[in-house]
């Protein structure tokens, strides 16, 4: 089922779901979780996001163009960038859809966009280049006719790889048979070289086309350890999909949705399927060091008919669900969902209509510890891209970070708490902002020696009291 139907398929459920203020129910995640509301209202029709090294937050307005920068716990009201859309109106699936920042950002300031141009017939790949604080220097990377666009089944989101190549979703744009054709763009997972949009030589067909047989994508994410790349899609009246993608298979569109009932070897059958239809929209692997450990490399995707977040554990292979669960059962109707590099579930979700969010919020565990230091790769390649350190403490506070290829067996008892990590390198101080966390992006030379290893990391904040306090320890695997 496509997003569009579904909304207004459910307009009296969202209605029945809204309190007497117009504000969804309370959330009611698993004990021990709570969300915290970051921006309600002043966002608009946001439908994706990335995080830059330095722990910025980019945001993608659908309707109007523009991207949103959310820093030091707010919204900033001035765009990083504006771009003229088509968005098609409330309802639609046009407009600015996707954004991902490129893994050598703190060296080039590349942010890449994925919308559909003025005059709505085609959608466009293209790349903003930072330069003192806002996006400039739109380059369009596509050309004209590459990639049709639609009111509806646009797809668009994208994410790099471990290898450091663009993955792209683009939809059938309301056209059910090219998703079939590996000579079209269209319903298609795409693979690129950064920053030029090259074909990498190992693609499957010679062109763009990663996979294939795709009606609507809303959701792409990287697995933290083997690297592959994981999908949400939306069927059409029947059934939905998630999906292990793997290059040159064929997901099916429009020759069956869901699983075939006579199998088909030339087919890929999906992860698992949903009748009736859920809408499962924008999914992440959980990669931060916060929850309990059961959620560690959990797969999470928001499910827009039934306001839900679900989690998923897949087996070892990756090709099988082991279990599955709702995480979070009226989070409002959810856009986009992100681990950040402070270690916790970043969400886009929506109480007023339409397609996209007005709310951003985030998933926070009590047992994270305070003061605490999360290392994370926001782009998910870290080796010659980048790193990001978040150290979360008392508002006002300064923290100073240190690095170490290496981690103690045990812990050393000091008065200020467990130290962990040798100090073989020493950062510069941290101060910690309103939101209580402070962000640190590093370049990771590109040297192969280090593919594979651990970088290990750990804190030390001084607070408005004068009291000196430890973090945890935190590690980051190197990938490339």
């Amino acid at each position: 089922m496509s997003v569009h139907r579904s909304l207004l398929g459910i307009a009296t459920v969202a209605a029945a779901l809204l309190a007497p203020n117009g504000s969804l129910v309370a959330q009611n995640p698993p004990p021990g979780f709570t969300y915290q509301t970051l921006v309600d209202g002043p966002l608009d029709s946001a439908t994706a996001m990335a995080f830059t090294p330095d722990g910025r937050l980019l945001l993608t307005e659908r309707a109007t163009g523009n991207i949103r920068v959310f820093a030091d716990g707010q919204l900033q009201a001035p765009p990083w960038a504006t771009i003229a859309v088509h968005s098609g109106g409330l309802w639609a699936e046009a407009g600015l859809i996707g954004i991902a920042v490129d893994p050598d950002f703190l060296n080039n300031g590349y942010v890449y966009v994925y919308y559909t141009a003025p005059g709505g017939t085609e959608n466009s790949i293209a790349r903003l280049q930072e330069q003192n604080g806002v996006g400039t220097n739109l380059t369009v990377l596509t050309q004209s006719g590459d990639i049709a666009g639609a009111l509806y089944h646009n797809a668009g989101t994208m994410t790099f790889g471990h290898d450091g190549h663009l993955y792209v979703a683009t939809g059938d744009a309301l056209g059910a048979a090219w998703a079939q054709n590996t000579a079209s763009l269209r319903g298609k997972i795409l693979r690129y070289e950064v920053p030029n949009l090259t074909v990498p030589a190992s693609n499957p067909f010679g062109n763009p086309v990663w996979s294939y047989g795709h009606r609507n994508t809303f959701g792409l994410a990287v697995h933290p350890v083997s690297g592959d790349i994981y999908q949400t899609e939306n069927g059409g009246s029947w059934m939905d999909e998630v999906n292990h993608i793997v290059g040159g298979g064929n997901y099916g569109w429009p020759i069956y949705e869901g699983q075939e009932t006579t199998p088909d070897p030339s087919l890929v059958d999906p992860l698992s399927f949903y009748h009736p239809t859920s809408a499962p929209t924008g999914c992440c692997f959980y990669t931060g060091e916060h929850y309990p450990a059961t959620y560690k490399n959990a797969w999470f995707f928001t499910n827009y008919n039934h306001n839900e977040l679900r989690a998923l554990w897949l087996d070892p292979t990756g090709n099988f669900v082991v279990n599955q669960t709702i995480f979070d059962d009226l989070p409002g109707a959810g856009y986009s969902v992100l681990t950040g590099p402070d270690g916790n579930l970043w969400y886009l979700t929506n109480d007023t209509g339409g397609y996209g969010a007005d709310e951003l919020g985030r998933y926070v565990h009590q047992n994270e510890a305070f003061p605490s230091v999360q290392i994370s790769s926001v782009s998910n390649k870290t080796l010659g891209a980048s790193m990001t350190i978040c150290v979360r403490g008392q508002n006002g506070a300064v923290a100073v970070p240190w690095l170490s290829l290496n981690r103690f067996a045990a812990p050393v008892a000091t008065p200020l708490g467990n130290w962990w990590v040798p100090g073989d390198a020493s950062l510069e101080t941290m101060y910690i902002n309103t939101d209580d966390r402070a962000y640190m992006g590093l370049s990771v030379p590109n040297a192969p020696v280090f593919l594979g290893s651990s970088i290990h990391c750990q804190a030390m904040m001084l607070d408005a009291q004068q009291q000196l306090t430890l973090t945890n320890p935190s590690e980051l695997i190197i990938r490339g």
